[in-house]
């Protein structure tokens, strides 16, 4: 509210420097300020200018006081300068001082005016202390507040938006200018969390700010102007507008998600075999950093990137991390997504797709590598069958399988020789025995198969 203001005045508040007659040394000679008035003592955005005046005097030898000529003089308020003047050949000054009624810091605030000469190697300096108090007549406001777009993502960057009026004596309204518009956040949390401030602005020439502020997240958002202003080490007093707010109700906000690290393994896989999804659900704070997730994914396949087939979905853990296991059917694109499936609070997300080859499987087996034990220089059979799995386990004819060899105490295979698989996939070849060691045989697999490693079988030779 207002504060109640005391008659119109001219006071004369005098802090003279010790009245010490001056002195044939060369000590300053003493000053004051004899006069020293504001008018008007009461100001509004309307009639933002005040008149200082007053007289600075000097004690000369004789102890007369004297008028100061051309003295510059601090016209003050709440201790700092305004503007300066100087007097004139009585020592008399006169001057308007305008008041700021804009940005974070406006001088049209209530406060003690006063004035201050700095005094110099002749004279001493005076002061007028505390000065004439200077009411402010604050203007009425009211404010409105949007956005641009809805606050719905947390850690999204929206503008706060709105109009801060001035309310005129006939009921109308016209913008206020320059003025400070903070903004403030406060989550639901049922009251538990205060609300703190996110933002700030100036309003433009007509009054309307757009301020940018980041989404920290679900709850209530109110702008303000100061209702006071800071005026240093008097405390605070009114300012050119009083204050008002405008407030919304809640805001939802979502956190966004992202699936990282997914990854669909073995490449290539047998048909029939287990592929394995795994990765890690995460939420973004505000800040930009991560948390774990809770939306659950869901596995999907497709065979040309496009069109998606849902498969399972399962929770991830507590760190967010998740495994989804599914047969082998065909070579296809895999990957995950939340979208049926998001958690509290969370936008949904899609996995970059990984490609699978899937192939089918082979096998060695009957693998054997006779005589054993074998005579120094014999000679070594090896020999086993290569099987496929398209629709039942079969004999693969026709291919090549390859023998390597692992001498006793040796920690690399050595290639030995390869053999052709017959009708029944069967397959043979003869070597010298030289040393002891572990025999086996490869199948290097194809464009549908998979590679395979048959056992070793160890040789002893004597």
């Amino acid at each position: 509210m207002f504060k109640a203001l005391g008659a119109v005045f001219a006071a004369v508040v005098v802090v003279a420097a010790a009245q010490v007659p001056a002195s044939a040394d060369g000590t300053p000679a003493p000053t004051r300020f004899s006069e020293f008035s504001i008018n008007p003592t009461a100001v509004d955005v309307d009639h933002p200018t005040v008149t200082y005046t007053g007289r600075v005097v000097y004690t000369d030898a004789g102890g007369t006081e004297e008028g100061l000529p051309d003295a510059r003089v601090c016209l003050r308020k709440d201790e700092v300068c305004l503007d300066y003047v100087n007097t004139d050949a009585d020592g008399r000054f006169t001057a308007p001082v305008t008041l700021g009624t804009t940005g974070e810091h406006p001088t049209m605030v209530e406060g003690n005016a006063g004035a201050y000469f700095q005094g110099n190697a002749d004279y001493r300096y005076a002061l007028v202390t505390p000065g004439v108090f200077l009411h402010v007549l604050p203007a009425k406001t009211r404010i409105s507040m949007a956005f641009d777009p809805a606050p719905s993502v947390i850690g999204a960057t929206v503008k706060v938006t709105g109009r801060l009026e001035r309310v005129m004596p006939d009921g109308g309204a016209t913008g206020a200018a320059g003025q400070v518009v903070k903004v403030f956040f406060q989550p639901d949390t049922g009251g538990a969390d205060p609300a703190v401030q996110i933002a700030q602005g100036l309003t433009a020439a007509d009054g309307s700010y757009s301020v940018p502020a980041t989404v920290p997240g679900e709850g209530y958002w109110h702008v303000e102007t100061p209702y006071v202003y800071d005026r240093g080490p008097a405390g605070d007093g009114y300012g050119p507008y009083l204050g008002a707010r405008a407030d919304s109700g809640v805001m939802v906000a979502d956190h966004r998600t992202a699936v990282i690290g997914f990854n669909a393994a073995p490449e290539p896989v047998g048909k029939g075999n287990t592929i394995t999804a795994t990765g890690r659900v995460v939420r973004y704070r505000a800040d930009g950093s991560t948390e774990p997730g809770t939306s659950s994914p869901l596995l999907q396949f497709s065979t040309d990137g496009k069109k998606w087939t849902d498969l399972y979905g399962v929770d991830p853990d507590a760190d967010g991390y998740f495994k989804i296991t599914t047969p082998a059917v065909r070579d296809g694109y895999w990957r995950v997504d939340t979208t049926e499936m998001p958690g509290a609070g969370e936008l949904p997300a899609t996995s970059g797709s990984d490609y699978v080859d899937v192939r089918y499987r082979t096998a060695i087996s009957s693998f054997n590598a006779s005589p054993e034990p074998v005579r120094k220089g014999r000679t070594i059979t090896v020999s086993g069958t290569l099987k496929r799995d398209t629709t039942a386990w079969k004999a693969f004819s026709g291919q090549s399988v390859k023998i390597y060899f692992q001498a006793k105490g040796a920690t690399t295979w050595t290639y030995e020789g390869s053999a052709k698989t017959t009708s029944t996939g069967h397959f043979a070849h003869g070597f010298k025995a030289a040393k002891d060691g572990t025999w086996r045989a490869t199948y290097s697999g194809g464009s549908s198969y998979l590679a395979v490693t048959g056992s070793g079988d160890y040789v002893d030779v004597r």
